[in-house]
């Protein structure tokens, strides 16, 4: 068996199949591979085999040279290996803590016309509200229709007060009732500072619209009114609106029957302090509530959270414009850390 095509690094081949391999002549720094490392190759192209195996890097413990940080040999000592690293169980990444809302919300119970009414009361949770908004559900609605316009004036500073109203066809008694609301909380009811009549706005939905410009016709001073797409079919919420005192923004859906064909805007042209009427495109009678319910969409239209979203923004929007801010702290008086 002819070995010298399959070349070796080290000694000569044929030296290291005659001679005995010792520490100095040995071609690698490897152990022996069997008990009698000093075995001749006798001719035995089998033996030759095996020596040439031991030589190479078949070698059970032939090490390349050590890299950095790799363990080193020391002589007349067994090889250090590296242990094996301890079985842990897998890291748990805790999740991340939950932001707090930026508002916190109660109900509370008030005389309203001589009955007792829910109210949901939004503040905002880290400062000083700006001012308080009344909101006025729609025909045959409650309070629940306009969670999310409350969620969206706390947290742009204002406290919402959104009531149940006490009448189901006299529009005219609810607008007597959002008027005694605006009393009691200019004398500091429902757990409120009492609130001066330019820091209250009335924000009223459909009916709620009507009810709500009957009351801001009463309450001269008031900060501003909203209309959210207001009906009126008796022309009674015309001659209201010819009395405001405050500004006022109306918000329409197009001319559509539940609206009663844009009657709203008979309402907003009749404001003298109107300082804009803006029709939403593509706006149901039912993306004037948030949330709104299976049975509007079917009477009155489809909604869109985009639409929703968009007459949330400006209602915000127009509120925060009636409001008188609060004066910012002179400066160098900000407050010292705890």
């Amino acid at each position: 068996m002819d070995l010298t095509p399959f070349p070796l690094i080290g000694p000569d081949p044929i030296t290291a199949i005659t001679d005995p391999i010792t520490p100095a002549n040995r071609p690698y720094p490897c152990r022996p591979c069997g008990p009698d490392h000093g075995l001749r190759a006798r001719g035995s192209h089998w033996t030759a085999v095996v020596l040439l195996l031991c030589a190479s890097a078949v070698c059970a413990e032939t090490q390349a040279p050590p890299g950095p940080g790799a363990p080193r040999s020391v002589a007349g000592a067994e090889p250090v290996t590296a242990a094996e690293p301890a079985s842990a169980e897998p890291a748990v990444i805790p999740e991340p803590a939950a932001k707090p809302e930026p508002f916190t919300v109660s109900t509370e119970s008030i005389e309203l016309a001589g009955q007792d009414q829910r109210v949901d009361i939004y503040r905002p949770a880290a400062a000083a509200a700006d001012g308080v908004a009344i909101v006025a559900h729609g025909f045959n609605r409650s309070r629940v229709r306009h969670r999310d316009l409350g969620r969206a004036l706390a947290t742009a500073g204002i406290v919402a007060v959104i009531p149940d109203l006490p009448n189901f066809l006299n529009l005219w008694g609810n607008g007597d009732a959002l008027v005694e609301l605006a009393h009691k909380l200019e004398a500091g009811a429902l757990g409120l500072p009492p609130q001066e009549r330019s820091h209250l706005v009335l924000i009223g939905t459909s009916a709620g619209g009507l009810a709500s410009v009957l009351a801001a016709a009463d309450l001269p001073g008031l900060a501003g009114w909203i209309g959210l797409d207001p009906v009126d079919r008796t022309d009674t919420g015309i001659a209201a609106a010819a009395k405001l005192t405050s500004p006022a923004v109306v918000l329409l859906a197009p001319s559509a029957a539940c609206n009663l064909f844009a009657s709203g805007r008979s309402i907003a042209r009749a404001v003298p302090g109107l300082r804009r009427v803006q029709v939403i495109e593509g706006a149901s009678h039912c993306d004037f509530e948030d949330p709104t319910n299976k049975f509007c969409q079917v009477v009155c239209g489809s909604t869109s959270p985009e639409r929703q979203a968009r007459i949330r923004g400006e209602t915000v929007s127009a509120a925060l414009e009636f409001l008188p801010r609060r004066a910012a702290p002179p400066a160098g008086t900000a407050a010292s850390p705890e």
